[in-house]
């Protein structure tokens, strides 16, 4: 490929050089923002399920379940996955779980989950606690405990 070459007349120059400038602009925030993609979707921290449509039934159907449902460009949700980590293995049995809504809207809208971070403890399925908001790790704790 060829280099062209800047005009000489000057308001083909100015132009050229705004051009330029604007096209150099747009590759910077392109490369600043692009991200690999675990940059984007972070892998779950241990102690901790993925959930989708697919595994949800499965994964909720028996047993104790906590599960975050969020999203990664929600600031209060990614608060709010420190404090998961605080919970997982504090309640024996218990199982810690995140879902994100933008993968699995149908499952989000199965339960209602309007506003996030939203929060679940089922137990065999059904729904036994609800919290919208970021919630402490001693509420989520006690919660659990309850629903045992």
């Amino acid at each position: 490929m060829t280099p062209v070459s800047p005009p000489t007349e000057k308001p083909a120059r100015k132009a050229w050089l705004r051009n330029a400038a604007v096209l150099a602009g747009l590759a910077a925030l392109f490369i600043l923002f692009e991200k690999t993609s675990n940059e984007r979707h972070p892998p779950m921290s241990a102690g901790i399920l993925e959930l989708n449509d697919s595994n949800f039934a499965a994964e909720t159907q028996s047993g104790v379940v906590l599960v975050d449902f969020w999203a990664p460009w929600c600031g209060p949700c990614r608060m709010q996955g420190p404090i998961l980590e605080q919970v997982v293995g504090k309640v024996p049995g218990a199982k810690i779980a995140k879902l994100n809504v933008d993968e699995a809207g149908a499952t989000a809208a199965q339960f209602g989950v309007q506003s996030i971070p939203t929060l679940l403890v089922l137990k065999d399925g059904k729904t036994v606690k609800q919290f919208v908001g970021v919630q402490q790790a001693a509420t989520l704790i006690a919660a659990l405990e309850a629903a045992k």
